[in-house]
């Protein structure tokens, strides 16, 4: 009878602090909704803390448009912030440009969202011209000089749900200003393709019917100008990013990751021809392949291009199997990362190596180790070794090993891991290698070979 009136008196106990609980967080709730709505409109009226300059362009455009507007900022490439501050009309001083979204707009506005410019006169800041823009949000802006005159030009990037749309705005010294739209784009950027010292337009497009990709620039009577668009890969879907690398003649490719599924990638590689005096591209052909219509460069999605060694010419990874795991089921293969640079219509295997994608680094096989080594993984540790088809019998030559501050500092005063030595921390990521005592191993590296080899993908 006590343990049941001991047990009943508990639980009576129990649901009571589990009641009180539960108002006292509603009540927690309640409060933190109420904080919210009252933040969220007082963010849609004042714009984030501002320094002095856009302080004072803040009051310009307040002045000129009233206050209900909304800031925009760009979400990506170099102009981040809703104010840009630059000389976009080649005179002494600076121009001001403003993204937002506007409430009170007219019926002959077609956008909420705006781009408005300022000008400075007399110390002052001055609303010249405010404009609508396409779509809901900003995607990206540049400013750059155009055409064989160096026109100073603004690009803004634009999209929403459905698709991204570009324009070209050309300011004269808040005299007038010329807008050119650049239409619709998958991916966007401005280069010099053709290394002739004038900037172009590059635009790809992701439609139902294939990707495409072609050119836009200004001709020496200031006219825009659209190059011929050349389809890409029937595989490509959607294009993932788009880089520029020099080749060995010294000429700029365009280097373009292309989705074929969700888990699968390609890379196509572009450069720029003259054609009757027009500027067009034109994909390039890898002749050491004996069947064409089949990309060699077809991969995992996590297999990005990049320069990896910072030398201006792309590496395309392509994963084969480390020696000894070719029959094994995938699942439980180690695969060896391939890097190949384009050069003479080729693609020529730069690196092989260890290729960490959840760990963030790479380390390339010295020349010597290859068609000699093989990986193991034990644990945090990944185990280089001569290979020998019987693994007992396969001689171990560097470990690698990756982990915390912390515990890099743990294991490094335990006898088996004391001959680890620290290659590179990043913020409480620690790497380290460790050389066997095993000084008649010719293909034993340094510890300086080591460094060289090792690579932090970023």
């Amino acid at each position: 009878m006590y343990l049941l009136e001991n047990t009943g008196g508990r639980i009576i106990k129990n649901i009571r602090k589990t009641f009180f609980n539960l108002i006292f967080i509603l009540l927690i709730i309640s409060e933190l909704t109420s904080c919210t709505l009252v933040s969220g409109t007082e963010t849609y009226l004042k714009p984030p803390k501002l320094n002095e300059e856009h302080e004072k362009i803040y009051n310009a455009l307040i002045d000129a448009e009233g206050s209900r507007i909304s800031l925009r900022y760009p979400k990506s490439g170099s102009y981040l912030s809703a104010f840009v501050v630059n000389n976009i009309d080649n005179e002494s001083s600076d121009e001001a440009i403003v993204f937002y979204d506007k409430t009170n707009f007219s019926g002959s506005d077609t956008s909420t969202l705006r781009i408005n410019f300022l000008d400075q006169q007399e110390g002052k800041w001055k609303s010249m011209y405010d404009l609508s823009l396409n779509g809901t949000e900003i995607e990206k802006v540049f400013i750059s000089e155009l055409g064989p005159d160096k026109i100073k030009s603004v690009i803004v990037c634009t999209g929403n749900q459905t698709e991204k749309n570009a324009c070209m705005f050309f300011y004269d010294n808040a005299k007038s200003i010329d807008s050119q739209p650049l239409g619709i784009y998958s991916h966007i950027d401005v280069c010099d393709i053709n290394n002739d010292g004038v900037n172009e337009i590059m635009m790809l497009n992701t439609t139902p019917e294939g990707n495409t990709a072609h050119l836009k620039w200004l001709d020496n009577e200031h006219t825009l100008v659209s190059g011929h668009e050349i389809k890409l890969d029937d595989n490509s879907k959607e294009i993932s990013q788009l880089l520029y690398g020099q080749t060995n003649n010294k000429s700029t490719a365009v280097y373009i990751d292309s989705y074929i599924n969700t888990n699968t990638i390609m890379t196509e590689i572009l450069t720029a021809v003259s054609i009757e005096n027009e500027l067009c591209l034109r994909k390039s052909i890898i002749e050491n392949y004996d069947d064409s219509s089949i990309n060699k460069t077809t991969r995992q999605s996590s297999l990005i291009s990049r320069d990896i060694d910072n030398d201006g010419k792309i590496e395309i990874p392509v994963n084969s199997t480390f020696r000894g795991y070719e029959e094994k089921p995938q699942t439980e293969q180690v695969p060896m990362t391939n890097w190949y640079i384009y050069e003479d219509n080729m693609l020529i295997r730069k690196y092989s190596g260890y290729y960490s994608i959840t760990n963030g680094y790479a380390f390339m096989l010295p020349s010597k180790w290859y068609d000699n080594v093989t990986v193991k993984l034990e644990n945090d540790d990944v185990i280089f070794c001569r290979y020998n088809e019987l693994p007992e019998n396969q001689t171990e030559l560097l470990r690698i090993c990756v982990t915390d501050s912390l515990s890099a500092t743990q294991l490094k005063k335990e006898k088996k891991y004391s001959r680890y030595e620290q290659l590179y921390s990043s913020g409480d990521m620690v790497y380290l290698a460790c050389i066997p005592d095993a000084p008649k191993e010719p293909l034993i590296p340094t510890i300086s070979e080591i460094q060289f080899c090792f690579k932090i993908m970023s």
